[in-house]
């Protein structure tokens, strides 16, 4: 199983990724319903990861997690740190235990974007708000976000598959 370097394909990788950041931290086209908010780079790195080895999707997921950080106020490097792992992961468990399909990968999709805001939550919001704050910020966003960011795994699971089949010799 060869892959051919296609540079139609990485421009487009890089394009979608920068895409998905910069629609994310200028609010120029925000999808929202109820305050909840779609990361858009974790269902894309999800998909990426599934027909990618570790190493390119940690690499990537570090690179798409440096350019957020440095986007977003005293984050210190948390995203590039969780977007390494979530990539490396992802692609270490579509290749050895799931199979690469989109139940799978809707699955993969919702635990990424589960442990990314609970993660999220746990550094930035347990020590600075009181015990009902939390609760009400893990319930009324964290999870509903999770879940609404999971969705988005389809378009860009199939455009992956798409990818990968026209890389595949």
């Amino acid at each position: 199983m060869n892959i051919k370097k296609h540079p139609v394909i990485f421009t487009l990788n890089i394009l979608i990724f920068f895409l998905a950041i910069l629609f994310f931290y200028t609010d120029s086209f925000s999808i929202s319903i109820k305050g909840t908010s779609v990361l858009l780079v974790l269902p894309i790195l999800t998909a990426y990861s599934v027909f990618h080895s570790p190493l390119r999707s940690g690499v990537t997921g570090l690179i798409c997690g440096v350019f957020m950080d440095a986007c977003m106020v005293g984050s210190v490097c948390f995203n590039a740190i969780i977007l390494f792992c979530i990539g490396v992961l992802v692609s270490v468990i579509s290749n050895n235990l799931f199979n690469k399909n989109i139940q799978s990968a809707t699955v993969l999709s919702l635990i990424t974007s589960s442990i990314y805001f609970v993660f999220l939550w746990l550094v930035f919001h347990t020590a600075n708000v009181s015990l009902s704050d939390n609760f009400m910020y893990l319930f009324n966003y964290a999870f509903p976000s999770a879940i609404f960011t999971a969705v988005f795994i389809f378009p860009f699971y199939y455009l992956y598959k798409h990818f990968n089949k026209l890389q595949m010799d």
